[in-house]
């Protein structure tokens, strides 16, 4: 009989938390989901909850999260206030949190990182792309990145630092496009405002959990990853894909201004990396 894997999961009441949660629940696993306000404790998942505040000095969070063969790490504060200067501690914080897990004995851990890390570049992007962020939580996700490569010249241990691109989906804690769009069909807003020329890399939150649960069963260090799909699409094309009732594309107002001066106009990943991993 094949040995159930150990999981645990900080930051499970996020977004992409709840969303992967959601994707395992029938999949065979020992998982141990963590939150920091009880409040926000899904009941319908069967899995052990533990209250986890990474602020804590704890001596040993690899045994309080009982010894997982894997740790995947959603948590992050303060998105989407991408200028907030305290993303510099958020990452002190995280960094403190992760050598502790692998001091006393993890061996895999995947984090998720950022596209924006890549900074204002144009075009497809690899994982090879040099990083130039400028906002403080994508300069505070590749500080991070290179505190736990640090790590790995002393310690035996393997790692995936995910960057995701545009991940849609229903998101009750913080709106995206697509969420939006169902907004504008069920009445909830009347009208939206949207650069339409800009062009994306969209990625539904199931694909990234299905990604996700890939690179835990292949168990390599996998290290950068971009999680895209490999090719750009404008928003005005994303609309009109995801939206069901055609009549509503009257109320949306596409010759918007993009607000995120930090992004370029038009920017994708290269997902040739992921491509083979996902065949393996």
């Amino acid at each position: 009989m094949q040995k159930k894997i150990r999981i645990a999961i900080v930051g499970s009441t996020s977004f992409i938390g709840q969303k992967f949660l959601s994707y395992i629940n029938k999949k065979k696993f020992i998982v141990v989901a963590t939150y920091r306000t009880k409040k926000n404790i899904n009941k319908k998942y069967n899995f052990k909850w533990k209250k986890l505040d990474i602020n804590e000095k704890k001596k040993d969070y690899f045994k309080y999260l009982e010894n997982p063969d894997i740790v995947i790490n959603f948590l992050w504060d303060d998105i989407p206030h991408y200028y907030l200067k305290s993303h510099i501690k958020t990452y002190k914080i995280q960094k403190k949190f992760i050598s502790n897990l692998i001091k006393k004995g993890l061996k895999n851990i995947i984090v998720l990182g950022t596209c924006y890390e890549y900074g204002k570049v144009s075009g497809k992007l690899s994982e090879k792309t040099k990083e130039k962020p400028i906002i403080p939580y994508a300069i505070a996700k590749l500080k991070l990145l290179k505190s736990i490569k640090h790590l790995k010249k002393n310690y035996n241990f393997k790692f995936s630092w995910l960057r995701p691109f545009f991940v849609y989906g229903n998101n009750k804690k913080r709106k995206n496009l697509f969420s939006l769009i169902n907004d504008l069909e069920k009445g909830k807003i009347k009208k939206l405002k949207v650069c339409g020329n800009l062009k994306r890399d969209f990625i539904s939150v199931k694909y990234l959990c299905y990604c996700i649960l890939k690179i835990i069963f292949l168990n390599k260090n996998i290290g950068i990853l971009n999680i895209s799909s490999g090719a750009g699409i404008t928003l005005k094309k994303f609309i009109l894909k995801n939206i069901k009732n055609k009549k509503n594309i009257k109320k949306i107002e596409m010759n918007g201004i993009n607000p995120n001066k930090f992004e370029p106009n038009s920017f994708w990943g290269n997902n040739s990396k992921l491509k083979n991993i996902l065949q393996t």
